[in-house]
This record gives C-alpha cells, structure tokens and sequence, in this order.
C-alpha cells in the first residue's frame, strides 16, 4: 500500500461515530461503573460483618461492641444488594455495550464500503434500517444524552466514504485492525493477569481458613479465623465471576489472532468487490466477539 496516502482526518473516533454509538456508550460505562462500584461496597461489607463478628471488642461486662458492629456492617450489605436489584445496572452495561459495538461496526462496514453498504444508492438506507432496528431492541434502555456532532451518519463517515479504495483501506487497516488489535491483546494479558491474582487471593483464604480451623479445633488459637477466610475466600470467588476475568481474556486472544488473520487478508491490491467482502467478513468476527461477550454475562 502506497507510503503516502494522506488519511489525516479520516480516522473514525468517539466523536465522529454516530451519536447512538455515543449514548449507547455512556449508558453501558455508567451501568459498569454502578455495578462494579455497589457489588465492591456489598463485599467489603460483608467481609468487614465476618472480620468484627470474630473480633472480642467489650464495653463492660455484657456488652460486646465488636458484634454490633459486625450487625450493623451486615446490615448495611443489605443496602447495595437491594440497590443492584432494583435498578439492574448490569442491564444498563451489558444492553449499552452490545448496542454501542453493534452500531459501531456498522459505521465502519458504512464509512469503508464493505458489505453490506456498497451500493451508494442504497447504502445509506440499508445503513439507517439498521440503526432502527437496535434501536427497536432497546427501547428500556437508560441512554444517556451523547456529546459531539448530533447526527447518526457523521461528516467523517461521509467523507472517508468518498475517499479512494487505497485511502479507505489505510485508515480501515490502522484505525480499526491494528487498533482493535491492540486493545484485545492488551485487554487478553490484563484480564490473564487478573484472573491469576484473584484466583490466587481464593486460594490463599481458603488454604489459611482450614489451617486456622485446625488449629481453632485443638484450641491452639482463639480468634475465628476460620469464618473471615471463608467470608474472604467467597468475596474473591464472587469478584471472579463478576468481571469473568478468565474467560474474557482467553475471548480476547482469541479475538486478536481472528483480527491477525484478517489483517494478511486485506491485502493491498485486492478490488474493490473483495475489499468489501472481506472487510464485512472482519467485521463479522468482531461483532461474534462481542455476541460472545454478552451471552457469557447473561449467562
């Protein structure tokens, strides 16, 4: 592909994808941070109810400050876990981020002629009835008000679409492979990362719970280990598979080598009938990624 293709203002970001992408975005970020930010209080409450409850704390002789506290921290585990039932932000993450990738890939497949946006007499049509139908299957979605251009095909789709074939392959192979790929493999190694620490935060709990309730059994130790491990080793289990760590990184990899062998298909000289085939058949291996991703949270 020729060194100097000019592609300077072309590269689809944020702001220039459609405003649903932008709005779906935001719901689904501020969904996330609800859901990880309440289920975290609700742990830490619980793990705080198990460490007082083991703790001897006495003011005078008949009361036992450490189990009021332990109560009360119990008691206030309650108030995230009724919050997350009620409002379901998980709903708001998962359903914002399938619509976000889902118009996202569209924009792409439209602003770089891939299938099935080819015909420029119907392209923008097909690409509008789309738009219409997610946003039909998410009418109880919270969405929150997008910034930026307000418009569903943005002046920078239009004009990468114009551009010539070399043009719109640069951009597509740079703005869009290489940066995706970037993103999953650095997502696959931090996820991997993840998963080993936690997994090995559970162990560790659970390894020294038995021991404590060894030792508490031959009366060799009088503070109740063994109920803050287990409280602990439960909230690190239940931390896992809330964020999935590592089923999402082994998805994510996964994802990188599709996004790999894509990239050594989309080769300089292919026409403009193969660009646009095997352009839409990449983008059909990113969206199957993240159809993955939202069944494994359903799940």
């Amino acid at each position: 592909m020729p060194g100097g293709v000019d592609t300077r203002g072309l590269a689809l970001s944020g702001s220039h994808l459609p405003a649903m992408f932008r709005s779906a975005d935001q719901a689904s970020l501020s969904g996330q941070r609800d859901t990880v930010r309440w289920s975290a209080a609700q742990l830490s409450l619980l793990i705080a109810a198990a460490v007082l409850s083991a703790t001897d704390l006495r003011a005078g002789e008949h009361l036992n400050v450490g189990d009021l506290l332990a109560a009360a921290a119990l008691t206030g585990s309650l108030l995230p876990a009724v919050w997350l039932a009620s409002s379901v932000p998980q709903r708001r993450w998962y359903q914002g981020r399938a619509a976000a990738e889902s118009v996202k890939t569209l924009a792409w497949r439209y602003a770089v002629r891939a299938e099935p946006f080819t015909d420029s007499e119907t392209a923008d049509e097909k690409y509008l009835g789309r738009l219409e139908e997610i946003l039909r299957s998410l009418r109880d979605l919270d969405w929150a008000p997008a910034a930026g251009e307000p418009a569903e095909i943005t002046a920078r789709m239009r004009r990468l679409r114009r551009a010539p074939l070399e043009v719109r392959q640069k951009v597509y192979l740079q703005g869009r492979l290489d940066d995706q790929y970037a993103w999953y493999t650095r997502r696959a190694r931090r996820f991997g990362r993840l998963a080993r620490v936690w997994s090995t935060a559970a162990g560790v709990t659970t390894a020294l719970g038995l021991l404590a309730g060894f030792l508490q059994g031959f009366g060799l130790l009088a503070f109740d280990v063994l109920g803050t491990a287990s409280a602990m080793s439960a909230a690190a289990t239940a931390w896992v598979q809330l964020k999935q760590f590592q089923p999402q990184s082994t998805a994510y990899l996964l994802t990188s080598h599709e996004l790999l062998l894509a990239r050594t298909r989309l080769t300089p000289d292919c026409s403009e009938e193969s660009w646009a085939r095997l352009c839409g058949a990449t983008e059909d291996a990113i969206s199957r990624e993240h159809t993955m991703w939202l069944a494994r949270r359903v799940v």
